[in-house]
């Protein structure tokens, strides 16, 4: 009996590969009627899922009892099923070996598959972001390179065109599963001013990842020429100054948004341990 194929989405460019989780969650109805099942119940499970396997629960304000074996309730109810699993979390790319082999470790028993996201680094990717070391975590733990699929955006983000892609990775037609009038969360993350010789090594790092999925011999889709960024005139800094402004008022209003998050869980908690002492007191 053939084994079912698991694919996990790890991502790298979150503008994208954001889509695949909000997809495969709006869709999980007419996908199940193909075959793919996707565990993961909601963003907020497969969030706390990557926070429990990379260990930053802390980081994010939640407690190591919110999140522990959030990851292996969701891979338990993908083997309860049938069909080809699909999960998507992107914040996985840059698991640690260790972390790989525990993420991949609850999928055994399937014919296991990683797809990334890649798109060419822009002005806010960090300059020694090596790819290389990345997929030899994920190569070494599948032992097959051909399992590894990496799809790279044009330089216009398209969420269809990536939705697509995956599509034919996993092999499910996406024609009637449309990702038009998806609430697809977005970083708002406006253009900075950088030196010639910025955006030169930015070209360079793209350069390196292209040849370092060729030496490779992963699943590519798309054009490798896409990871290097296209040469653009130096934009005027008081142009910046919108873009700047309301992506810093989004920032703001998301700390808000999570301060007001925190404040009400604590309440609870507060509420709770209150409730508890009461009962231990009437026991």
């Amino acid at each position: 009996m053939a084994k079912r194929a698991a694919f996990l989405h790890v991502g790298l460019d979150d503008r994208s590969g954001d889509v695949l989780d909000v997809a495969l969650r709006h869709h999980s109805h007419p996908l199940a009627a193909l075959g793919v099942q996707a565990p993961g119940d909601s963003g907020e499970e497969l969030f706390r899922a990557a926070l429990d396997i990379l260990r930053t629960h802390r980081t994010w304000g939640y407690r190591r009892d919110e999140v522990e074996g959030v990851w292996s309730d969701i891979c338990r109810r993908g083997h309860r099923g049938t069909g080809t699993l699909v999960v998507s979390q992107p914040m996985l790319a840059e698991a640690t070996t260790g972390q790989v082999e525990l993420l991949l470790d609850a999928l055994r028993g399937f014919q296991r598959h990683v797809v990334l996201t890649l798109a060419a680094p822009d002005t806010w990717t960090a300059g020694d972001l090596d790819l290389g070391p990345m997929l030899d975590r994920w190569v070494t733990a599948l032992g097959r390179p051909e399992r590894v699929h990496v799809i790279v955006s044009p330089p216009v983000r398209c969420p269809a065109t990536t939705w697509r892609a995956f599509g034919k990775v996993v092999g499910f037609g996406t024609a009637s599963l449309t990702v038009d009038g998806l609430e697809v969360p977005t970083l708002a993350r406006p253009p900075r001013l950088v030196s010639t010789e910025r955006h030169e090594a930015l070209r360079d790092l793209g350069r390196r990842w292209a040849g370092q999925l060729v030496s490779r011999g992963l699943d590519v889709r798309g054009d490798l020429a896409d990871l290097v960024p296209q040469v653009a005139p130096a934009p005027d800094p008081v142009s910046l100054l919108g873009p700047t402004d309301a992506a810093l008022a989004e920032a703001l209003r998301t700390v808000e948004r999570l301060e007001r998050r925190n404040q009400t869980l604590e309440s609870r908690v507060a509420q709770l341990r209150a409730v508890r002492r009461r009962w231990g007191r009437s026991a």
